[in-house]
């Protein structure tokens, strides 16, 4: 006696199905998960980097001379040999000179204007991986006198 019904699934079709679903799962899920960690590493760059644009601009403010009375007040110089920590929606960054230019490199523009180079590295590490990331910035500072 033999049986026809052939109606539902043998146990190797759904052990295929089950399989191709789960790749197919697995796939999205990691698609996700790796959007979420390039999203919150371009945020903690754009916070470094904002970072960065205010020490730099402290710096350029302060001139070539490292500033005259009330300009003198900002939070880092380039001679500076402990890095300053600032915590940014929870996240703590590192700021420092740049090591490339550790003694304030200076030369003359067309002859005339005295100018120096300053820089600064950021640093953090990244929760998820643990990966120590950095940014950094340098620029010409010039001469100019107080008003």
């Amino acid at each position: 006696m033999r049986i026809e019904n052939r109606n539902g699934l043998t146990l190797v079709e759904s052990l295929i199905a089950i399989f191709l679903l789960t790749t197919l799962l697995v796939s999205i899920l990691g698609a996700f998960f790796i959007s979420k960690l390039s999203a919150s590493h371009a945020k903690h760059r754009l916070a470094a980097m904002n970072i960065l644009r205010e020490y730099i601009e402290q710096e350029i403010e302060a001139g070539y001379d490292g500033g005259n009375d009330a300009e003198a007040d900002y939070y880092i110089t380039v001679t500076s040999a402990d890095p300053v920590t600032r915590v940014v929606d929870g996240k703590a960054f590192s700021i420092k000179p740049d090591p490339y230019y550790p003694d304030n490199v200076e030369g003359l523009v067309y002859g005339t204007v005295p100018y120096k180079i300053v820089g600064f590295v950021v640093t953090w590490a990244e929760d998820v991986t643990g990966q120590v990331c950095s940014e950094r910035a340098v620029t010409y500072v010039t001469y100019h006198s107080s008003s």
